[in-house]
């Protein structure tokens, strides 16, 4: 393919992938049999893809400010919007399939209701971002969000007012759906010794909240135990990438963990092997 693999969503309950790239394509991708299903080609470069919590939907962020929601089975459009002028960095559904919530270059997330179809009208958004967004995380109750932002800031924010929570005795207390924020006191260990702080590009927490997968910019793949506190954590570091591993994700159940290159154009699928202690 044409430029970067930049997005990367695992189906929450089959051993399938999609990816979004720069050249307009999202491709669905079988991990057993290792063949592309389908493919759709959106015109527009494609940063960020997410699966609904049922899979049966799949929104997409594009470079131009757009995002699209898509049906999996036909590849058909639900619904689509343009709010914003610059990149969507990442997009989430809500655990309860209740909101959809879109960040961008332009230091926002934006709130959309889907429980009012397709027409998808902007509810609300997070009020005062100090930097472009990198990732976003719900909440397991879907009150919450956590959003990590260019300024190496995490910042965790009320579902759909948009409000900054301040607390950190309720902050301490979240549940998170899923974390892939590369900032935060749960995963300091991520960062080596020499590293320069967006030399990390990409996490990933295991759905048994035991393991934490990583990629950086020099094409490594690290295993690292989560949560991991402590500065410059022991790990284990997996070669295969050129530079820049864009995006990375464990598929459900937890059996393979599959990553994505940028100027490599490649996707790899690694197995997770439960050694004995």
């Amino acid at each position: 393919m044409e430029g970067p693999i930049w997005g990367l969503a695992t189906h929450p309950t089959r051993d399938f992938f999609l990816s979004a790239a720069e050249d307009g394509t999202v491709r669905l991708w079988d991990i057993v049999d290792k063949k592309m299903l389908n493919k759709v080609n959106l015109g527009h470069s494609a940063r960020s893809v997410c699966y609904s919590p049922e899979g049966d939907m799949v929104a997409i962020g594009m470079k131009n400010g757009e995002f699209i929601i898509l049906v999996v089975a036909s590849l058909k459009i639900w619904g689509k919007k343009r709010d914003r002028r610059s990149a969507i960095q990442d997009i989430r559904f809500s655990p309860d399939s209740h909101y959809l919530a879109v960040g961008s270059s332009e230091n926002a997330v934006d709130f959309y209701d889907l429980t009012i179809g397709p027409s998808l009208n902007r509810i609300s958004y997070c009020k005062d971002i100090p930097s472009f967004v990198l990732q976003i995380d719900f909440s397991a109750d879907s009150r919450y969000v956590q959003v990590s932002t260019g300024c190496y800031k995490r910042l965790v924010y009320e579902v759909p007012s948009g409000k900054l929570l301040t607390e950190q005795a309720v902050i301490d207390r979240i549940t998170w759906a899923t974390w892939t924020s590369v900032l935060g006191d749960e995963v300091l260990g991520i960062w080596s010794r020499h590293n320069d702080k967006s030399d990390v590009t990409c996490a990933c927490v295991s759905h048994s909240g035991i393991s934490l997968v990583t990629g950086d910019d020099f094409g490594m793949v690290k295993l690292f135990d989560f949560p991991c506190p402590e500065k410059f954590a022991k790990h284990k570091r997996f070669l295969g990438h050129s530079a820049h591993v864009t995006n990375i994700r464990f598929t459900s159940g937890d059996r393979y963990v599959v990553s994505a290159g940028g100027d490599d154009c490649s996707l790899f699928v690694w197995k997770c092997v439960h050694m004995p202690h």
